[in-house]
């Protein structure tokens, strides 16, 4: 049978689904809960496509069919993607510092993708234990910021980490703090550091 995946016409197989043939063709549909004969719920609806009748279903539940005709990125799918990972956000229990998926979280990197905000510096960090600066007492803004662009940082030439602006959920900023006192570093010591490093708009903080 072929379908047609933005504009492409393809031959597919009776029983694929959309994501099978959109990864054999090297097509990236971004996908959290589905791991292929392990769990395939279809319960994140990150891997929404859009159908040529407007119709949004998930590529990793939907089986093809004969002149089936579909988008893979459009304005509508970003946008349905975006509101699904703040709403996943909402109920998330942000704890990046201890996490062990920190620094390499396929939700961050979505996040920031769709330019979802609220998830602090802490999970695009790859240091570890250790190698933390926070655990070893140097000061760190990494648990009460957003995560950055990446643009060019205006201060110092590097990628932008974060300095943009304050996290503003409470429950992440509570954890921040406790951060700071479990690691011995005073609260005034990270206030006076936020306000000599950031730009006005994350004084706040």
């Amino acid at each position: 049978m072929k379908i047609k995946i933005n504009g492409l016409e393809v031959e597919a197989k009776e029983g694929e689904r959309i994501l099978d043939v959109a990864d054999r063709l090297g097509i990236r549909i971004p996908t959290l809960c589905y791991l292929r004969g392990i769990y395939e719920g279809a319960s994140c609806r990150i891997c929404v496509v859009e159908l040529n009748n407007g119709k949004l279903i998930p590529a990793c539940a939907y089986e093809v069919s004969d002149g089936l005709v579909l988008s893979t990125d459009t304005p509508r799918i970003r946008e349905s993607r975006r509101l699904t990972l703040e709403l996943l956000l909402s109920a998330h229990r942000i704890s990046c510092q201890d996490c062990p998926k920190k620094g390499e979280c396929a939700l961050v990197e979505l996040c920031s993708e769709y330019g979802v905000e609220g998830i602090p510096v802490c999970a695009e960090c790859s240091l570890h234990e250790e190698d933390c600066f926070l655990g070893r007492g140097e000061i760190c803004l990494g648990p009460i910021t957003i995560s950055g662009c990446k643009a060019e940082c205006i201060r110092d030439g590097k990628p932008c980490e974060g300095c943009r602006g304050p996290v503003t959920r409470r429950d992440v900023l509570e954890r921040g703090r406790a951060i700071y006192l479990e690691h011995g570093i005073p609260l005034e010591m990270f206030s006076r550091s936020s306000r000599s490093t950031a730009p006005p708009h994350a004084n706040s903080i």
